[in-house]
């Protein structure tokens, strides 16, 4: 193993997800209203552009699966719009960030870089880069801690489709069996394993909505995580 995929929510950044979505959509909504819009169109466009990207088969990028699901229902063209949107995540999005940080996690993400494991930062590409790289801030790492972040940007699935894990995989010319995951979903994080990699679940924040079996190589809390990490040989 010389290579470890992140998950974001949950794994790296402490943060009750349901919590965070109604305070981003609440932002998002009256925001759009201080700049004349119709909030709530642009709520359900948002939300019908997400189910898109969840749904996308890899025949162009999140992004443009997004845009193209925003624009039919809205008839608002992206460029007259995506400045609000970038100038909401400059100013406005910082104030979800509940300062919460999990230091186990900071500190094994240090210990696996000076051991010289590669790192990815697989985050559900849901987000522009733009609002990825501030919930890394807040989470108190640094998009330079890892070889890819993923984004709607440089992404054409999402998350549980294994094909996103694989468009990964693909691009880097990575070998699974030398990749561990990370993450606190059963779901989207345990779908890697359809592909013959390890997974690690890190229960701090533990998402099994669908109550599946948990069946994985690996899990513990963020504590016992670093642990694991601070055991682990220098990367070949």
């Amino acid at each position: 193993m010389n290579t470890i995929f992140f998950d974001l929510d949950g794994t790296l950044l402490p943060m009750d997800l349901d919590e965070f979505i109604q305070k981003y959509f609440g932002y998002i909504v009256e925001t759009m209203y201080k700049n004349g819009r119709d909030g709530k169109m642009i709520l359900n466009a948002i939300l019908k552009g997400v189910e898109n990207i969840i749904k996308n088969d890899g025949t162009m990028t999140n992004e443009k699966k997004f845009w193209q699901t925003f624009t039919a229902i809205t008839n608002i063209p992206q460029e007259d719009i995506e400045p609000e949107f970038n100038k909401f995540y400059e100013e406005v999005f910082d104030i979800i960030d509940t300062g919460a940080q999990s230091q186990n996690m900071i500190e094994a993400v240090k210990v696996l870089k000076q051991k010289g494991y590669t790192l990815y930062l697989t985050t559900s590409p849901l987000f522009p880069a733009i609002a990825t790289q501030k919930r890394m801030k807040w989470a108190g790492l640094d998009k330079e801690d890892f070889e890819l972040v993923t984004t709607y940007e440089n992404s054409s699935y999402c998350k549980p489709n294994p094909a996103y894990y694989q468009e990964v995989i693909t691009k880097h010319n990575l070998d699974p069996k030398n990749i561990l995951m990370v993450g606190n979903d059963v779901k989207e994080d345990g779908a890697i394993q359809q592909l013959g990699v390890d997974l690690y679940l890190v229960d701090d924040f533990l998402l099994n909505k669908y109550n599946l079996e948990i069946n994985c190589k690996y899990r513990s809390n963020s504590e016992q995580f670093l642990n694991y990490v601070k055991q682990l040989p220098e990367s070949k």
